[in-house]
């Protein structure tokens, strides 16, 4: 059964930009932090969840995976940005 938020999730499945990725990403992969992000861009928590397991996912991965997904591309090149290896 899926969790029911509290929050608005109005931006739910709506592109992320460049600048959100980077702030979800400047900060520790917690739980608070995912309920933070999740509030402050109106998403759903599993969302900030996926973009740190994308962030941490190896570039193999990735290519082997999920090589022609935009978002995937797009969170791996922001975590390179923001320092995550």
């Amino acid at each position: 059964m899926k969790k029911k938020e509290s929050w608005s999730i109005e931006n739910k499945g709506k592109p992320w930009s460049d600048a959100e990725l980077a702030i979800v990403l400047s900060d520790a992969p917690t739980k608070s932090n995912c309920e933070k992000y999740a509030r402050a861009f109106k998403r759903g928590s599993g969302s900030i969840e996926q973009i740190y397991r994308w962030a941490m996912t190896s570039e193999n991965d990735i290519k082997q995976k999920r090589g022609e997904e935009k978002f995937v591309n797009q969170v791996k090149r922001i975590s390179k940005k923001v320092g995550w290896v």
